[in-house]
């Protein structure tokens, strides 16, 4: 596929705690950014290697790690994978339990990124699947490195979620990532009955929009379980029209003009909105 004449290129990076579903909304904006037409390029940076799975039918494409230990090249092609759903995806992988650092395989792709312009290039939107807290300085690479304009913050309603959302706002705060935009928050709902004033406090406390709030549905397990995305699976379901629906509303807000800076909350001030708000864990 060619790149699509005249759209503006867009560069989407997906922070947030640990299990609260970064990778099932990064897998779903490129399904449905690659149905909208546009040339995708989705990078998994975790070491699970779990990004591409719901368009590989669970086979493991090669890795950063591969090309770090020797077992490729530096071709750009070698470490690309081309999938039947028009999603191109890369994957950096990561070092065995307890040997090596998870976020130098972030660092060492983005730098092969950066030896790869005009590949890079080709692609209009390119979507960024980044592991964890931020506690390792490795997987703000993606900003360091100059990648990424517009940072999304993929959260539940639960304390330590909120918390964690709460510290990427505050790493987008840091003068040497100034380039980087929040473009708001996504909340995937661990209940679907959750209070949403919460929702709405945190993100007006934060200065940021919410991009959506996703809730459960069996359809996004389902197709899980079957190695798709939920826009293939059941492309007529509501869980499908609910990430057509983020998949817009991220690329609003990451294509408008205006930058948005988040004020976040030093972590007295966080716990002490908790209490006020009466959060508690599920």
């Amino acid at each position: 596929m060619k790149k699509a004449a005249g759209r503006r290129r867009m560069v989407v990076i997906l922070y947030g705690k640990g299990g609260v579903g970064k990778t099932t909304v990064s897998s779903h904006l490129a399904a449905q950014y690659a149905r909208d037409g546009r040339k995708v390029l989705l990078l998994g940076c975790d070491p699970k290697t779990d990004t591409s799975t719901r368009f590989l039918d669970g086979k493991k494409p090669p890795t950063m790690l591969d090309l770090v230990e020797g077992r490729l090249a530096r071709r750009f092609s070698e470490l690309l994978t081309r999938t039947p759903a028009g999603v191109d995806v890369m994957e950096t992988g990561g070092p065995e339990p307890g040997v090596g650092c998870g976020g130098r395989g972030v660092a060492t792709l983005c730098q092969f990124l950066e030896e790869h312009p005009r590949e890079l290039s080709s692609y209009d939107a390119v979507v960024f699947d980044v592991l964890g807290d931020l506690v390792c300085g490795g997987f703000v690479a993606p900003l360091r490195f100059g990648k990424g304009n517009c940072v999304f913050i993929v959260s539940s309603e639960e304390p330590a979620s909120l918390f964690a959302a709460n510290n990427i706002a505050r790493m987008t705060r840091r003068p040497y990532y100034d380039a980087a935009s929040v473009g708001g928050v996504i909340f995937n709902l661990r209940r679907n009955d959750a209070p949403r004033e919460h929702l709405v406090a945190f993100a007006r406390r934060l200065r940021v929009g919410i991009v959506g709030a996703l809730e459960r549905d069996r359809t996004v397990m389902e197709a899980e379980e079957r190695g798709m995305t939920a826009l293939a699976y059941a492309p007529r379901s509501p869980a499908a029209k609910q990430f057509a629906e983020i998949a817009a509303a991220v690329e609003r807000a990451c294509l408008a003009k205006k930058a948005v800076k988040a004020s976040p909350m030093t972590n007295d001030e966080f716990w002490a909105f908790v209490r006020r708000h009466r959060i508690a864990s599920l």
